[in-house]
């Protein structure tokens, strides 16, 4: 039987890595661990993106990373999937005091898309979230736990 261990890292393309590096640290208060570039047929294979030219980099959330990644190749610019679209993801941070993140998090200019929502019953009882986009649509979402923890 093969054993997984815990998360590493969560992938987000996004425009302009530089933009996206600085909106991430000025708002999470976090810092870049690396800045990296890769090409070639190898990384085209691998990544399953012909002539795959990128930069990407890694930024520590606790014990697991976000890693922005700037294709330079021809895309997509923006990104207009909605959470009930298939295939759609959204990256979950946990806080130990949602309002007061929420609260910090739109003095530094964050839209969210509603105030924090209490989760009044069923298995994550006590616990509570918010919703907000980055700077490429992406959704990202500020949980609380319950003070008795969540299965």
């Amino acid at each position: 039987m093969t054993s997984f261990g815990d998360m590493h890292h969560v992938g987000i393309t996004v425009r302009d890595l530089e933009e996206s590096l600085q909106w991430y640290e000025r708002v999470f208060d976090v810092q870049r661990e690396f800045v990296a570039t890769g090409s070639g047929p190898e990384l085209s294979r691998a990544v399953g993106v012909p002539d795959a030219d990128l930069s990407f980099a890694f930024l520590r959330f606790g014990s697991c990373v976000i890693e922005l990644l700037c294709y330079a190749n021809e895309r997509q610019e923006t990104f207009d999937r909605s959470n009930a679209d298939v295939g759609s993801a959204h990256v979950c941070i946990d806080v130990p005091d949602l309002q007061r993140a929420y609260e910090n998090l739109r003095a530094k200019g964050v839209e969210f898309l509603a105030p924090p929502l209490p989760i009044e019953d069923g298995p994550l009882e006590g616990c509570a979230f918010a919703y907000f986009k980055d700077p490429n649509g992406v959704t990202l979402e500020l949980f609380q736990s319950a003070a008795h923890g969540h299965p």
